[in-house]
């Protein structure tokens, strides 16, 4: 996830008032307490505020930001593809979650030879993922609010991928690409039949990756 000010930035921890992530920039520590900054002044400016004049204007609010409390149910319901992220808040991720499964399957559905094998092992360790990832947000989010900052296995991905700038391009290119795929197929302009012919690229891409992260790790 990335930081709420700085979309560029990966978040280190999240505001224990409305749970906003936070990168180390914005990051506000107040002994064991993370805020962000509009949350502190805030506090800031309640701690000023005379008991009078709470009794004047009535009770006061919070608000609340909504996500998971639980991480252990964040991985069982992660085993409904999408409802993970649901249940962390995450709506926009469940989509792309559904989007890609659905894809994943239905393109290995229709694939015959050795690239079939391929393509529902590929479905199957998205389907591993979800619960996971479901489950390390939503440990991550529950410790924040505790001002302990978890590194999780998906923070060092994303530190892995880092070098690639506009993610958000590129995952809605590639949920555009997606929709545009089945599209063609509802038609039959272009059927499933000709495009599982290509699923080779895949593994190229990997392999094209891997060799483009070696080779600057060279130059560096």
């Amino acid at each position: 996830m990335n930081c709420a000010n700085h979309a560029e930035v990966e978040n280190t921890a999240f505001c224990i008032k409305c749970g906003k992530p936070l990168c180390v920039q914005c990051a506000r520590q107040v002994q064991s307490s993370v805020y962000c900054e509009n949350c502190l002044a805030d506090s800031m400016g309640s701690k000023s505020t005379p008991r009078s004049d709470y009794a004047a204007s009535g009770s006061s609010s919070t608000t609340q930001k909504a996500g998971g409390a639980s991480p252990e149910a964040a991985f069982i319901l992660g085993l409904i593809p999408g409802v993970g992220a649901i249940y962390n808040a995450e709506f926009f991720k469940a989509a792309i979650h559904l989007v890609i499964f659905a894809f994943l399957v239905s393109l290995a559905d229709n694939t015959h030879g050795p690239g079939s094998g391929f393509l529902h092992f590929m479905a199957f360790g998205f389907y591993v993922y979800m619960p996971f990832e479901a489950f390390y947000t939503a440990k991550k989010r529950k410790l924040a609010l505790q001002g302990i900052d978890l590194e999780t296995p998906f923070d060092r991905l994303n530190e892995q991928l880092g070098e690639f700038h506009n993610r958000e391009l590129w995952g809605g290119l590639i949920l555009v690409a997606i929709g545009v795929v089945f599209l063609l197929d509802n038609f039959e302009v272009v059927t499933f039949d000709k495009i599982q012919k290509l699923w080779p690229i895949i593994p190229m891409a990997v392999g094209a990756l891997l060799i483009r992260r070696f080779t600057q790790g060279k130059s560096e």
